[in-house]
Formats: C-alpha cells, structure tokens, sequence
C-alpha cells in the first residue's frame, strides 16, 4: 500500500514515516497541503495521512481536492490534529474527511487504524473487481438479449399477427417475453392461432417457447391439421428442453368459411367466447397437461370443437394478465378481464383491457409476462371467392407434359397425410408454386369428399350446429380405424394449352358411389368448400357414378427453362 504524509513538522514526517515503513507500506512524504496535492495527483497513493494545519493549503481544504482529484476510486484521507484544532476538525470531516488522530500521536492506535483501512482498502478493491465483472456481465447478457430479441422476432413471423381477424398484445415483465403468440393461414386459409406460456419469465422463459415456433409455421404452411401439429411441438420441447421445463399452450384452429372452431388448452388460463350483445357464449378451461411433461405417447389429442352463428369474439389471456397485482396485493382476475370484453368488437375490446390493466396497476409493473389475443368471428363475412377462370378448350389426355399417380388402400388412408404429400410434390413444379394455396384448397376438398361420402359413406358434412359437427367428425374418425378394403387413386398431370398450362387432378375411389346427380353435389349442407373449388378451377365435373371427380386448374406452362 502507498500512503502519502503531508505535515510541516519534520519531526512528525520522521516519526511516523518510520512507522508506516516498519509496516512494509511505501511512504511518500509533502511538507504542506500544496504539494501533498501535486503528490497524490502524481503517485496516486492508497492513503493519505495529513495535518490539519500547514502552510499554503491546510489539511480541510487539500483533503477536499485529493478527494475531487480521485474521482470514484475511494482514497481514505486521516487527518492528525491537536485538540485546539477541532473546529477546523469538525470543517474537514464535513469536506470528506474519512478519520483523525489527536496529537501528540498514539503510534499504536496509529498502526492499528492503518491496519484497519488495509482491511477495507482490500474489501473496497474486491467490491470493484466484482463490480466490473458485474457490469462486464450486465453488458454481455444486454447484447445476448438484444440477439435473442432479433432471434424471436424472425422466428415468430410477427407480420403474420397482422391478420385481419386477429388482435394481440404482449407485454414482457423483463426486456424478453416467455409468452408467446403466433398465427398462420393454412393454405385452406384456416387460421391457426397459438398462445404458448413459458415456465417463469425473460430470456430463460422465452427461449423455453422459441422450439414452438418452427413446427407451427412450417406444419401451418403445409396444411397440417392442429393435432399433428402439436404432436411434432411436444416432440420438440421434449427433445429440446432440460428436464423439468415445459410449455403451457392454447391452439386455435378456425376455419372461416365452416365457421367452425377447433381449440386444445393445455395449462392456459380459460378461453372465453363473448357474443355480440356481452352474453358468454362458451368457456374452454384447460384439459390438458403442458407440453414436455408427458411422454409422447401419452399426449392427449382430444380437442373440442364449436360451430358459431353469430358475431363473436374469441379471447385468449396468459396468467400473467390475471395475476397482475396492484399496490394494495389484489388480482387483475377474470372479472375485469370479462368486464373489458363482454359486448364489444376484438379491437375495441383489447384497447379497453389494456387500459384496464394500466389504470389497475397505477404504475407498478406486472411480475409475469402478459399476453392477450382476440379473434374476431363474424359468420356474416364470407371469405373471398377467387374469380372464376375462363374455360379454355381441354387438353388432350394424351398430351401430358408430366404425371403423378397415386394409389392408396386403407391402410395407407389411416396413416399418410396425403394432402401435405402431394403438395410437397406440387411445390418441386415451378409454374404451380405461386398457387400453391389455391391447388391445395382444391385437392384437399376433393380428396376429403371422396374419402367421406365416397369411401367411408358418411351423409354430407353439417354446418351449422356444434353437437352434429362433433358427432360427424367422432364417426368419421370411428368408419376410417375399421376401414379395412377399398383405395382411392389421385392422378396429376400437367399440360400446355396454348400460351398457359393446365393441371389436371383426377380423384377416383372404390366406395359404392353416390347416386345422385352432380348439381347435388354443390347444393349439399358443406357446399362453400366445393364452390370455391368450382370457383377456382377451369372445369369441375363429377362422373354419374359419383366415384370420379375430373377438375382443370389453370396455371403458366410447364416448360422449365435449362
């Protein structure tokens, strides 16, 4: 340790410099208040030992500029002093003095005071050594974060909550969310909407929900119906995430054009549906665990389905938003969440529940993450209709540029995704690419009329009541485990019609066939999907068996450059 010693009296300067050295320190020396400044700016010494009264600068005041001269780096200044001195004690303690010594000095209260400041001196440097690897720390996890803030940002599509029908909110409690809210269209255009909630909150949490995203958008733009979805999203926080971590999340699927909704709740706060005039039209409370505590074989599929015949809105919360304390400890809790959105339209119903929450925590900060979505469901709003494609003259069969066929038996029928396989075809095929949404409507309704009113017999699909959609899907899924004969074949081909291409998609199945005329087939309850097929494609005609469907997409040509 150095230590500087500034007194006039040479006598002092010899006696206790001999003492400061017999402790092994490095003595420095000043023979007033001037100079013990310029020393102390020049060698920067540990300690500072200084008379009160000196010449050309007393102790008060050269105490004063060593302590501006070191900044915020703590330099201990003990002033010595005779009794008389005290006032001019008491001016240099409020100036910033640290201690004193009365004259005439007491050599072993003087060793052990230096002693004492070693001891802090060391306590004081390890506090800076640890405040520097903390602010070191703070600002590594700052640029960590602003990475993992880029990261989920790419990884969770925001652009895609732009959707017309959709509101959301979040709200992190630390510069990251563990609440997570993604949406997609299918190619179908049915909405997928997911609110996943991750165990505890900031980059920990938000990094537990990022395994999501990716099955959710790439399953999504496949067409991939909820359940396989969540099947490959519970696979990927099992396999991702250390033991102990699991996701909470609640999966919205709403097919627009059936005004259906398709929802599993697997440890998220309950889904309301308001109607129009406020009244409750139904509640989903969670019946299932989160995702990453059960093996994977015993993960419960089961969703619960809802047909909706009004203007509706769908509201979607975290726990976070319920949990919400003000200063006095009470909950935000369902009832102001109700209040906020019973008869009113999502956005309007969103603006008011965060104005809510705002005004109930009067400026205190949440202590989870808040999330908050809302979907607006309108019967009344009937999805867009392509334009009808003008009928050109049909190709020859013989003039195939390309084709694809496919056969599959019952078991295949049980098991493959057969939509999403074909498409995954349809994509390898640039001119078809760019309508990759309108072939996959068009093969998906195609392919489930015949395998439901062809294959399986079902009577027409019901679109209006909730108990008969279940009962229908219930025996489908029942018809389709106990089919054991029968196949369906699906034929593409590509053609070249004059300066545009045409794909022909052909869907043959072996059931008795339906014995009705084709008109019926488009007056039938579930009529809206094959319109738009009809809609979109050049020719749609069903053989009078009922067995065979023929239907002409126009496209670009199909010849690929070299």
């Amino acid at each position: 340790m150095k230590v500087l010693l500034a007194d006039d009296a040479e006598v002092v300067r010899l006696m206790v410099g001999r003492l400061v050295e017999s402790l092994g320190h490095e003595l420095i020396l000043a023979c007033d208040g001037l100079e013990a400044v310029e020393r102390f700016a020049k060698t920067q010494p540990d300690m500072v030992l200084m008379d009160v009264l000196m010449p050309r600068l007393d102790g008060a005041e050269a105490g004063r500029r060593i302590k501006a001269v070191a900044g915020s780096r703590w330099v201990p200044v003990v002033l010595i002093t005779a009794v008389e001195e005290v006032n001019k004690l008491a001016d240099a303690m409020e100036l910033g003095a640290d201690d004193y010594l009365i004259k005439p000095v007491n050599f072993r209260i003087l060793e052990a005071k230096i002693k004492a400041i070693e001891r802090t001196l060391e306590l004081n440097r390890k506090v800076h050594e640890q405040a520097s690897k903390l602010a070191e720390y703070f600002d590594r996890a700052e640029d960590e974060k602003l990475v993992a803030r880029h990261l989920m940002e790419q990884l969770v599509s925001r652009e895609r909550l732009s959707d017309p029908q959709l509101h959301s909110w979040i709200a992190p409690a630390e510069s990251l969310s563990g609440d997570l809210v993604a949406a997609a269209r299918t190619p179908g255009r049915v909405l997928h909407l997911m609110l996943a909630d991750g165990i505890g909150h900031g980059l920990t949490a938000a990094l537990n929900v990022l395994p999501l995203t990716e099955p959710f958008y790439a399953m999504t733009d496949r067409g991939f119906d909820l359940a396989d979805i969540l099947v490959e999203m519970h696979h990927k926080v099992c396999q991702v995430l250390p033991a102990g971590r699991f996701v909470a999340v609640a999966f919205v699927a709403v097919d627009f054009t059936r005004h259906r909704i398709e929802i599993w709740n697997a440890g998220i706060p309950d889904l309301h549906l308001f109607g129009a005039n406020g009244e409750l039209l139904k509640r989903w409370p969670s019946q299932h665990l989160p995702l990453g505590i059960l093996p994977a074989p015993s993960l419960s599929l089961k969703t619960e389905h809802y047909v909706y015949n009004q203007r509706c809105n769908l509201v979607l919360c975290s726990d976070g938003l319920l949990e919400a304390r003000d200063q006095t400890g009470a909950v935000f809790g369902m009832a102001r969440l109700v209040e906020a959105c019973a008869g009113h339209l999502p956005a309007d119903a969103l603006t008011r529940t965060v104005k809510a929450l705002d005004d109930f925590l009067a400026g205190m900060r949440c202590h989870d993450d808040v999330s908050l979505a809302m979907i607006d469901l309108d019967p009344a709003m009937v999805p867009l209709q392509p334009a009808a494609a003008a009928l050109g003259a049909l190709p020859s069969l013989t003039d195939a540029k390309w084709r694809y066929d496919l056969s599959l038996g019952a078991e295949q029928l049980r098991h493959l995704h057969t939509v999403q396989y074909l498409m995954d075809f349809v994509a390898q095929i640039p001119p078809l690419r760019h309508a990759h949404a309108n072939i996959f409507l068009v093969v998906q309704e195609l392919f489930l009329d015949a395998l439901d009113r062809g294959l399986l017999g079902l009577q027409p699909d019901p679109a209006d009541d909730t108990d008969s959609v279940v009962r229908y899907l219930l025996e489908r899924e029942q018809r389709l485990s106990q089919l054991q004969g029968g196949h369906i074949d699906i034929a593409l081909s590509g053609y070249d019609v004059g300066d545009h291409g045409m794909l022909r998609i052909c869907i043959t199945n072996s059931g008795e066939g339906i014995t009705s005329s084709g008109t019926e087939h488009h007056s039938r309850p579930n009529g809206l999907a094959i319109a738009s097929v009809r809609a979109l494609c050049a020719s749609l005609q069903f053989d009078d068996s009922g067995r065979m469907v023929e239907a002409y997409y126009q496209s670009g040509r199909f010849d690929v450059p070299h």
